[in-house]
């Protein structure tokens, strides 16, 4: 699998959905792998789980042999709104996931 850029929860659960089925592993297979449920893995691919517990999220990411690369390079918020705080999708968009290492 090719670098893939994250945004938002929805791009994350799409990649994670390719990934398994490019491993070609169903979801029981990698809930099980991941100890994690089944239907929270659903939700999590449909980018349902906008508040996962980092530690299930990373869990998954590991069960398919992904890694996550923190990419400065992404812009920041601008400077005329220095008192606002990033949004979740801003953070999310900080974080990479990668192909197999």
């Amino acid at each position: 699998m090719e670098t893939v850029s994250v945004r938002n929860a929805a791009e994350l659960g799409a990649a994670v959905r390719a990934a398994r089925l490019q491993a070609g592993l169903s979801q029981v297979d990698l809930a099980a792998e991941a100890r994690i449920g089944r239907q929270w893995l659903v939700e999590f691919e449909a980018g349902g789980k906008l508040s996962a517990p980092f530690n299930m999220v990373m869990r998954v990411l590991q069960a398919l042999e992904l890694e996550v690369v923190l990419d400065p390079t992404i812009t920041r918020r601008s400077a005329d709104r220095p008192d606002e705080r990033p949004a979740a999708t801003e953070i999310l968009a900080r974080y990479t996931a990668g192909g197999p290492r």
